[in-house]
């Protein structure tokens, strides 16, 4: 279980569970006998870091994992710790190594986007629009997908 900070309104965001926590709860988790808890470093979702070379490092995994939980394709709920992490923009295309060229993707909606004819921008953090073969157009986001109607 991932745990990010709680804030001002005293709920934390437990990676895995679609709800919120509250702090109260987070610490009666770690104060339970058997609980394992590990610390890491904090990740700043907000930095965009940037790598030299094709591989994504490992802080910038988590990063992803963090800010989009799920493969970013619409409607898909694959976990983003179990999908490759993408440049949207290619880099055989001279798309960068960093944090805002880089989005979790499952390997079936990978391989979609790189042979299958869908494209997708970033477009926020954590944002993605999506437009299919057909010219279908959808905004996926952390709250999950919405058909925003066909391409222009």
């Amino acid at each position: 279980m991932h745990v990010a900070a709680g804030d001002a309104s005293g709920l934390a965001d437990v990676e895995g569970s679609p709800a919120l926590a509250t702090i109260e709860r987070v610490r009666e988790w770690c104060t339970t006998a058997g609980t394992n808890v590990r610390v890491t470093p904090v990740v700043d979702l907000n930095d965009d870091l940037h790598r030299d070379g094709y591989q994504p490092s490992p802080l910038q995994r988590e990063q992803a994992a963090l800010l989009d939980r799920t493969c970013v394709h619409p409607f898909c709920t694959r976990r983003a710790r179990a999908c490759d992490l993408d440049h949207i923009e290619p880099s055989l295309a001279g798309g960068p190594t960093a944090s805002a060229n880089l989005a979790p993707l499952c390997r079936r909606h990978h391989r979609l986007k790189t042979f299958g004819g869908w494209s997708y921008e970033r477009v926020g953090r954590g944002r993605y629009r999506w437009t299919s073969p057909g010219g279908r157009r959808y905004l996926r986001d952390r709250q999950g997908t919405t058909e925003v109607g066909p391409g222009p």
